[in-house]
């Protein structure tokens, strides 16, 4: 009781001690998702942070380790957030025990919960044993409070993981090793295959535990065997190592464990356990705070509803976990450049993940856009999946190519562009091996058909659009590094989803759909827009093609003239929300925004104040996997009131639930977003003014407010589109009036 105590004094304490004002970190609830298909991780984590142990429970099943039912089963030390699909990672388990020790089941019954900012806690009742946790970046820290009974130890299982098998996506143990190196350390490893993105080649975490508090005896197990006189064993084939450190006497003692990983070699995961010193676990926890709270600062929000502020700064705490940055830890090539990992899907973060940080973060996502471009220059390919060191899991285009892009367009510094462009060219280029894993599969016929057929690669129907934008995306970037021939190509390559464009195929009273397409010409028979999405075996992924008939952002006034104009498309768009969307899935993201290319702000703001009520402060509280922090990032744009079009330099202006939001920007400006007149029935804007002018369009640059200076929107219970008199760009129906520039 005292040691909870003691936490809450602790987080009270550094709360206060921020420079004027409140510290956002008071307001992260990391038990915000966990529950439902959020999936998100529930143990400590530093920003973009290698290591993220967290407690696994059940039947290891859950994505993130935790789940609300079952016994915990220990905590291991590397977890993934707010993913769908097949599980990953759950490597290095350790669990403190007592009593006589059965290697068969050391879990136990949890009591008394505790999540919060980079600290879990619970009572393991089986044992009446307090578990803590904090960590650095590539260490954790345990503060295990053991009661007075006999034989107190802890023990490392090496052949744990987690395992889902959706889509058999299972993990698959390949190796594992366990050594005690003396009375106070452990060292050892788990090499896995499989997981959520189909790993061939397995993945190796090793790692280094020492304790502040020598054993009385320590053991070895093979396979549930124990090992007499063995001071180490590895087991391959499914076998499982584990080993034991016993802590004598029956007295109550406090026994601190720090671990480091890496997924490099054991003596790297020494170094790493060094970032942790003299097994201080409440200055790891105030370093780890305070780390948090420089990534929170940037936006500060001023809102009445303090769950506000929780789902808020949650969102952006979530934006924030992955990828994983693992410079120094890459053990496929020696490079300079940074390393990250963990992109996860990239198909998911490229709309609204990667342009906040580029936005908040220019620093780390110009570290990020490198790494994308060293494994491209050692791979061949971008990501479009990646975890575990390896590419895997391409999901429709190769969005990395936007994710780039997006920067570009922003003019991040930092980057070789050159290299970028070259990269982003590999992918619209070469037809990879495999394209379930990298790259664009089908592109012989994207280039020489001039879409993708249904013979050509699955999930065509939604790939040829998400490859047409692609395309757009490169070609801004070719448009402003002089490559005209290049720009022209990509240009026209970017008009090619007309050719997959039934302008004869009629759903619910409207006319003009994406439709799969034979290589031979012919259209999909028997085809309706509303069929499935899956995976396995259909046309569209994660979206129909009512969802995906909307993905023309490179040109949205021919898609409008092809639905018959705006007030057709206003009509259509009113008949997707009515039954024929998924706001869980990212296709979705950008449709209730798309009103505005019609003239209609009104009824963007309807559907985001109907939308953000989905969102809430507790454990359920996100509608849907939140996919590495896609969808939290989805609730802080439109929360802020504005939003981006990833791949291009400009944000929509949307409808705002705080009354100010200040941006601190990395160049030392500020841009502040002010509501005024905010209420519950005063959701529309009636007049919009950029630094005191009045403001005659829906949509901002990137440039103007990375400049500096203050959106005032004045709101109104009544709608009003005047104001909003100038459409959106749309690039492809206007090349003269764009302007790309060279970052």
């Amino acid at each position: 009781m005292k040691k909870i105590i003691c936490i809450a004094a602790l987080f009270s304490a550094l709360a206060s001690a921020f420079a004027q004002g409140e510290s956002p970190t008071q307001f992260v609830d990391t038990w915000i998702g966990s529950r439902g298909s959020g999936n998100t991780v529930i143990g400590p984590s530093l920003p973009f942070g290698m290591i993220k142990p967290s407690p696994d429970t059940g039947k290891n099943s859950s994505n993130s380790g935790w789940g609300a039912s079952g016994n915990i089963n220990g905590f291991s030390q590397t977890h993934v957030s707010g993913t769908g699909g097949g599980s990953k990672y759950g490597n290095i388990l350790v669990m403190p025990a007592n009593g006589t020790l059965d290697v068969s089941n050391i879990s136990s019954e949890r009591a008394n919960e505790t999540s919060k900012l980079a600290f879990y806690g619970v009572d393991l009742t089986r044992y009446g044993i307090k578990a803590e946790i904090t960590c650095s970046e590539k260490a954790a820290i345990y503060r295990f409070s053991f009661p007075k009974k006999e034989g107190s130890k802890i023990v490392f299982d090496t052949g744990h993981f987690l395992y889902n098998n959706v889509a058999g996506e299972g993990q698959h143990l390949a190796d594992c090793s366990v050594e005690i190196l003396s009375k106070c350390e452990v060292s050892g490893h788990t090499s896995l295959t499989g997981g959520w993105n189909l790993q061939k080649e397995p993945f190796t975490v090793f790692f280094y535990a020492t304790t502040d508090t020598p054993a009385s005896k320590f053991g070895i197990f093979k396979d549930g065997k124990f090992q007499k006189d063995s001071l180490k064993a590895s087991a391959e084939n499914g076998e499982k190592t584990m080993a034991f450190l016993e802590f004598g006497g029956e007295s109550e003692r406090t026994v601190h464990l720090k671990i480091g990983i890496s997924f490099v070699s054991v003596a790297q995961a020494k170094r790493n356990a060094k970032e942790i010193k003299n097994f201080d676990f409440d200055g790891t926890l105030k370093r780890a705070i305070s780390a948090w709270d420089k990534a929170l600062r940037p936006i500060e929000i001023e809102t009445d509803f303090p769950d506000q502020k929780k789902i808020f700064y949650t969102a952006l705490y979530h934006a924030m976990l992955m990828p994983a940055n693992r410079t120094g830890e890459n053990p496929l090539w020696k490079s300079k450049e940074p390393y990250y990992d963990d992109f996860y899907a990239i198909w998911d973060t490229f709309r609204t993940s990667g342009p906040l940080l580029t936005l908040i973060a220019p620093r780390r996502q110009a570290e990020i856009i490198r790494a994308l471009i060293d494994i491209q220059k050692h791979e061949g390919f971008l990501p479009d999946g990646r975890s575990g060191n390896h590419n895997g899991r391409t999901q429709g285009g190769s969005n990395a190519d936007v994710y780039i892009a997006d920067a570009f367009a922003k003019e991040l510094k930092g980057v070789n562009w050159r290299d970028a462009y070259e990269a982003v060219k590999a992918d619209a280029e070469n037809e990879p091996a495999d394209g379930y894993k990298e790259g664009r599969g089908g592109l012989k016929d994207w280039h020489e058909i001039g879409y993708l057929s249904i013979e050509g690669f699955k999930m065509s129907g939604c790939k040829n659009v998400e490859y047409a934008y692609n395309d757009f995306c490169i070609m801004q970037m070719a448009q402003a590094l002089n490559k005209n021939e290049d720009a022209k190509k990509y240009s026209d390559r970017a008009k090619q989803w007309q050719n997959v464009w039934d302008e004869n195929l009629e759903h619910s009273g409207f006319k003009g759909f994406i439709r799969p397409r034979h290589r031979n010409g012919k259209w999909l028979e028997n085809f309706k827009p509303t069929d499935g999405c899956s995976w396995e075996g259909d046309t569209f992924y994660e979206g129909n093609s009512w969802t995906y008939s909307f993905y023309v952002l490179q040109d949205m006034n021919t898609l409008i003239e092809k639905c018959g104009g705006k007030d057709i498309f206003t009509n259509r768009l009113d008949e997707f929300f009515n039954g024929k969307c998924d706001l869980a899935n990212e296709p979705f993201f950008l449709t209730p925004y798309l009103y505005i290319y019609a003239n209609r702000h009104d009824k963007t703001a309807e559907r985001i104040h109907k939308i953000l009520p989905r969102f809430a402060a507790h454990a359920g509280g996100i509608p849907g996997n939140d996919d590495s922090g896609a969808l939290s990032a989805w609730y802080a744009w439109s929360a802020m009131g504005i939003f981006p079009v990833a791949g291009q330099d400009w944000y929509f202006i949307g409808s705002p639930i705080f009354e100010n939001t200040k941006i601190n920007l990395q160049n030392g400006k500020a841009f502040t977003i002010k509501a005024e007149n905010l209420s519950k029935e005063n959701i529309y804007v009636a007049k919009a003014f950029l630094n005191g002018k009045p403001l005659k369009q829906a949509w901002i640059r990137h440039s103007q407010i990375v400049s500096g200076g203050e959106l005032t929107l004045k709101m109104s219970k009544n709608p009003d589109n005047s104001w909003a008199e100038t459409p959106p760009p749309s690039p492809l129906s206007d090349l003269k009036s764009q302007k790309f520039k060279q970052p």
